[in-house]
């Protein structure tokens, strides 16, 4: 029979696990305000690396006879990225370099033109795209807030590196002709936004390219597939994140397109 001490005991243990449960719920909140102190401190610097690689199978457009899908990857910019001609120009003071920008975007209450310059160099295998500058152009510059805002992601974007390689392959597993690409992302960020974001900022970029890159395979492979048979490459799909939103969302998931599949990166020389 159990003594007066036990039942007290037996009484007690309930009661000092909830208290234990409490305390590591403390804990982990304390160790979360730990990770946002420790990037105060370092002047809320995030470095970051990077990269995500897929490739897309080409199918029966790569047929013999067909043209090929390495003369199509070594295609200017402006050849072979037709999802919004209209907005894509060829740089003034670099050959090989082209203005894109993404159309004018309202985002709750801001007005905003997202603008790049792209260098784009011929390789052996395809081409390598670089970015070379990246600004938010505030169409709204009245507006103390969003100019705020704006000028915090400009303060970001100035230090943001990103290399977009597409190279002609084929498939280890079928020997079918192919379309890889690798994009790697990488920036020491010492001002704005992404500084603030610190270490978590290189989970978001994964997470966003692995949604992002298996919907931009399919737009190529169907790119090419036009290009292949000498027919008008226009795109049936609006290119508005609005209209693609089901597949990017799914790629997110890890469900990815018929045909495409990801692949090891490969190191390159930063």
């Amino acid at each position: 029979m159990p003594t007066p001490a036990l039942a007290r005991l037996a009484l007690a243990r309930p009661r000092a696990d909830v208290r234990a449960a409490r305390a590591r719920a403390r804990a982990n909140v304390n160790a979360d305000l730990a990770d946002v102190e420790r990037d105060a401190r370092n002047a809320g610097r995030a470095l970051v690396r990077v990269s995500r690689a897929f490739a897309v199978d080409l199918g029966d457009a790569a047929r013999d006879g067909a043209r090929t899908a390495r003369e199509y990857v070594a295609l200017p910019a402006t050849e072979y990225n037709l999802i919004d001609p209209e907005n894509v120009s060829r740089a003034s003071d670099d050959a090989n370099g082209f203005v894109v920008s993404a159309g004018r975007q309202k985002l709750l209450f801001l007005d905003v033109e997202p603008r790049g310059t792209v260098r784009v160099d011929a390789s052996e295998e395809g081409c390598v795209q670089s970015l070379v500058d990246a600004v938010i152009v505030n169409r709204n510059p009245d507006d103390a807030k969003a100019t705020k805002i704006i000028d915090a992601i400009n303060a970001s974007l100035k230090d943001l590196r990103l290399r977009n390689e597409v190279t002609a392959t084929r498939c280890e597993d079928t020997g079918r002709a192919s379309i890889r690409c690798q994009i790697d992302v990488w920036g020491d960020f010492r001002e704005g936004v992404f500084a603030r974001a610190g270490t978590r900022l290189n989970t978001i970029l994964g997470w966003s390219l692995g949604a992002v890159m298996p919907w931009f395979l399919t737009q190529l492979a169907a790119d090419y597939a036009r290009w292949a048979r000498d027919e008008p490459r226009t795109t049936a799909e609006n290119a508005s994140l609005a209209s693609v939103a089901g597949k990017i969302i799914a790629g997110s998931r890890g469900k990815l397109p018929e045909g495409v599949r990801e692949c090891e990166c490969v190191e390159i020389v930063r």
